[in-house]
């Protein structure tokens, strides 16, 4: 039986290593649907984008670029879309600067990785 395929909304402030990170999640049945490139961040483009994307985001992936408020505020946001929507099981992932210095840049697939198969693949 063919694993489900989570999708996935990312949000970068640097589109190349958003397309990157996409790939190397690809073959774990992760799939980045879209990429929002805000700057600065709006929780009102936010909630828009989660709401147009089909199939409905899971996941968000936020890059380094966004403070720890702001992924704060992201995650009220996908909340609120998931108890609108009806999704039952989503999450945010934001890349902190602390993680990014942990496993390096060629680490950070990697990384997002187990953070997404740790929710997902219970």
């Amino acid at each position: 039986m063919a694993a489900t395929i989570i999708p996935i909304l990312s949000l970068s402030q640097n589109r190349e290593i958003a397309r990157n990170i996409a790939k190397a999640i690809a073959p774990r049945n992760f799939s980045v649907n879209g990429i929002l490139e805000m700057d600065p961040y709006s929780s009102r483009d936010l909630a828009l984008t989660l709401r147009v994307l089909e199939p409905r985001p899971l996941a968000v992936i936020m890059g380094r670029g966004y403070s720890d408020e702001e992924a704060e505020k992201a995650r009220v946001v996908f909340k609120d879309y998931m108890n609108e929507t009806g999704v039952e099981d989503g999450t945010v992932v934001k890349i902190s600067q602390k993680v990014f210095d942990e496993v390096g840049k060629e680490g950070i697939s990697s990384w997002v990785q187990k953070q997404l198969e740790a929710q997902f693949r219970k």
